[in-house]
């Protein structure tokens, strides 16, 4: 059966219309632009100067208003800077956190204005997945908790996984064993086959896409 030449062009221009309207409707919806990018950057390097501060809009370190004083711990102390996106809208969000102590800020580009968008304990550590991973040694007995923290576009918590592990002791608490062997995964103790198998999703993510620059 031959096809007929007039419906098959009349196809052809209905799907390169359909196409090009579904190419239009990207553009004007995607926040992913050159500019938008510039801007962003631009107003971090302000917010990094100290010649404009940023927004605290959910009022969690400060009144209202954050420098760049009430993060960064120089000339003291040295402080990090990594520009990496976090929230998923291509826009990436200035990550901040001094050598020791203060907290993990991360800040976003929000309406022209820097906005805070996370604080966190410095134990916090940004994934290239956009989740956060809590990881802090301890002792007494010797053990490491981890948290795995996932965010919502407005840097609103969606989920948090505890687990740990420990170094055993003896029943006066005197002795600890050389090597975890106490294992947990929420509120649950579980071997460390379980703990390995329940964890490796969440401690296989990696955090090379994210680079460090001392302020």
């Amino acid at each position: 059966m031959k096809c007929n030449p007039f419906l098959k062009k009349t196809l052809y221009i209905m799907l390169l219309s359909i196409f090009l309207f579904g190419l239009n409707a990207c553009g004007q919806n995607s926040t992913n632009t050159p500019a938008a990018n510039d801007d962003a950057l631009e107003a971090y390097d302000n917010f990094l100067a100290g010649s404009i501060n940023a927004q605290d809009l959910k009022h969690e370190i400060s009144d209202g208003v954050v420098t760049i004083k009430d993060i960064s711990l120089e000339p003291d102390l040295k402080t990090y800077y990594a520009i990496f996106d976090m929230n998923g809208d291509g826009i990436p969000e200035l990550h901040l956190r001094p050598i020791v102590g203060g907290s993990y800020a991360v800040f976003t580009y929000l309406d022209g204005q820097v906005v805070l968008w996370h604080d966190g304990p410095d134990y916090e550590s940004p994934l290239n997945n956009e989740a956060i991973l809590y990881e802090r040694d301890g002792a007494a007995p010797t053990h490491i908790n981890y948290y795995y923290l996932v965010l919502d576009s407005d840097g609103n918590e969606i989920s948090k996984v505890y687990f740990s592990k420990y170094h055993s002791v003896d029943e006066r608490g005197l002795t600890e064993s050389t090597d975890y062997d106490v294992f947990r995964f929420e509120d649950k103790e579980v071997s460390e086959d379980e703990w390995n198998s329940l964890t490796s999703k969440y401690l296989s993510n990696s955090s090379d896409l994210i680079r460090w620059s001392e302020l």
